[in-house]
């Protein structure tokens, strides 16, 4: 989509704001915000960027970093004033997740993985609790049985404190392993459930407190699954791509976790470069839309693929949480250069829902509980 139909997009949006909340509450509307921040670009070019995963440092929370793939390449890591601390020459990597103190053997770590489509594996890394760089601690390789790696999530189940890895092929598939350490400081992977979807899908994100696994088949809806191996594999549709809520392609899903099991979910409905949040409890309603468009330092966002969001205190900048986008069409000076990502504090689109959406108080992701 190109950057004047996106402006013309955002000129309507800026009328229907002159409404008030009432309209924004209907949810009849995206509501406009800008992103205060954008990290450097990739360095290749086409569609490169794609995915990425906010890592909370845990002693200062300013210096916490956000890990992205570079699906030509590798691995990246940048700090919260968007530079690239690293770079790591990989494989095609596709999607990205952290979780935090995963026991191996006398310690804890905290972890990235994420889909490597060169190698067709789940690809999994320690981070540096000082610098956030990125150590490989695959042990076994995790081989998938699908064609070919896609979409992919962890889960640390707080019913049974055991780490899962989730991932989802071009066709459907979906494999789910179970990981634990190989007893030589690195993480082995048992497949321990699989079952097919009906058409392409790629986002997907696990509540770790709710134990439910959300998944984004891009030109049906959203469903959502128990996140336990050894259930149903019987889901429940959220929402259905109506070209209202969600247009195809649904691409990337977070959850934005509040305290005492609040929150919500957010999907990347790519076709109408907006974001589509639900109540993260019960049913999922549907609550309203967003779109990031172009500010005074900052382009908007495009045809995003991942996205990803945190509830907590990150300093001055995102005090009152973070939310990251892949943006397709990356703009500097009026011309398109390589992709990138675009970080917005949660102030900025929570303030436009009103009462409908609520900052709410920060949840520490090493302290969740079960729901």
């Amino acid at each position: 989509m190109s950057k004047l139909y996106k402006r013309l997009i955002v000129a309507g949006m800026i009328i229907s704001l002159s409404l008030g909340s009432n309209a924004l509450a209907s949810g009849s509307q995206p509501v406009y915000v800008e992103a205060d921040v954008e990290t450097d670009a990739v360095s290749n070019g086409d569609d490169a960027a794609d995915d990425p995963a906010i890592w909370l440092h845990p002693d200062d929370a300013e210096d916490s970093t956000i890990i992205a793939t570079n699906k030509a390449g590798g691995l990246l890591v940048y700090d919260l004033e968007g530079h690239q601390k690293f770079s790591y020459a990989t494989g095609k990597m596709n999607n990205v997740d952290v979780r935090y103190d995963f026991p191996l053997g006398s310690k804890k770590v905290d972890i990235a993985a994420a889909t490597n489509r060169t190698t067709n594996t789940v690809d999994i890394y320690a981070i540096s609790p000082v610098t956030g760089a990125l150590t490989n601690i695959s042990g076994t390789p995790i081989h998938s049985n699908m064609g070919e790696v896609y979409g992919f999530s962890l889960y640390h189940s707080q019913r049974t404190g055991k780490f899962y890895a989730l991932v989802l092929g071009k066709a459907g598939e979906f494999e789910q392993y179970e990981l634990y350490h190989n007893g030589s400081g690195k993480i082995n992977g048992t497949l321990v459930r699989s079952f097919q979807l009906g058409s392409q899908s790629e986002g997907m994100v696990a509540d770790d407190e709710y134990g439910k696994i959300y998944i984004a088949e891009e030109d049906v809806g959203i469903w959502k699954y128990n996140a336990e191996p050894n259930v149903s594999n019987s889901a429940v549709q959220v929402a259905a791509v109506d070209n209202q809520k969600l247009t195809a392609d649904v691409e990337g899903l977070t959850l934005y976790y509040g305290e005492d099991g609040e929150g919500y979910l957010i999907a990347s409905s790519q076709g109408s470069n907006s974001y589509a949040i639900f109540d993260r409890e019960n049913s999922n309603p549907y609550l309203g839309s967003f779109m990031i468009g172009d500010g005074d330092d900052t382009d908007g966002t495009s045809d995003t693929d991942g996205i990803d969001v945190l509830n907590y205190d990150l300093g001055d900048e995102f005090s009152n949480g973070l939310f990251v986008a892949q943006d397709d069409e990356n703009m500097e000076n009026g011309v398109a250069i390589n992709q990138n990502f675009k970080l917005v504090e949660w102030d900025n689109i929570s303030d436009e829902f009103s009462s409908l959406v609520e900052t709410l108080d920060s949840v520490d992701p090493r302290e969740l509980e079960e729901r």
